[in-house]
């Protein structure tokens, strides 16, 4: 092993942020592509976001669909600027994914996963709904039981005052 050679295969730092700037870049490139394409408006757009419960800045969500904004990727915080535009723009079943994406297939498969997650929730939901009805009924018994027993206590205590 020459003194040049790494010993192993790692990702510098810096590395990574190339990375991440390169996937924020193809990321914003993506999200303009299906924006003009389906002709969304940013009004729509801020409404899906909020119905995924995220939020981003009219403002900021203009600098994403700027000229030139994959240029500076790096402005761009990519969890919590860029994947709630990405998710209130691909969450939709209605928006086509382009054949000739290079992640077609990786998009058509998150949608899957999002559907499957989104009935999970769904399920979750109702359960959760059964189960906080059961926890009700269960504590008004628990509040009967009480009652019952108060009474008993009462009753039991004046017979010991009268045979005292």
């Amino acid at each position: 092993m020459t003194q040049n050679q790494p010993m192993h295969d790692t990702i510098l730092p810096t590395e990574v942020s190339r990375m991440e700037l390169t996937r924020s870049q193809e990321l914003i490139r993506q999200l303009k592509e299906i924006k003009t394409k389906n002709e969304i408006t940013y009004p729509r757009i801020m409404e899906r976001m909020e119905k995924n419960g995220k939020f981003v800045s009219l403002t900021t969500l203009r600098r994403v669909f700027a000229d030139g904004s994959e240029l500076n990727a790096d402005s761009f915080n990519y969890e919590n600027t860029l994947l709630p535009i990405a998710e209130a723009l691909l969450n939709v079943e209605d928006l086509p994914t382009p054949a000739d994406s290079p992640y077609a297939k990786e998009i058509d498969g998150l949608k899957a996963v999002i559907h499957v997650q989104n009935e999970e929730i769904a399920r979750l939901h109702e359960m959760k709904e059964h189960l906080e009805s059961r926890i009700t009924f269960l504590l008004e018994q628990i509040e009967k039981k009480d009652r019952r027993m108060d009474e008993k206590d009462e009753t039991i205590r004046r017979l010991m005052d009268k045979l005292l």
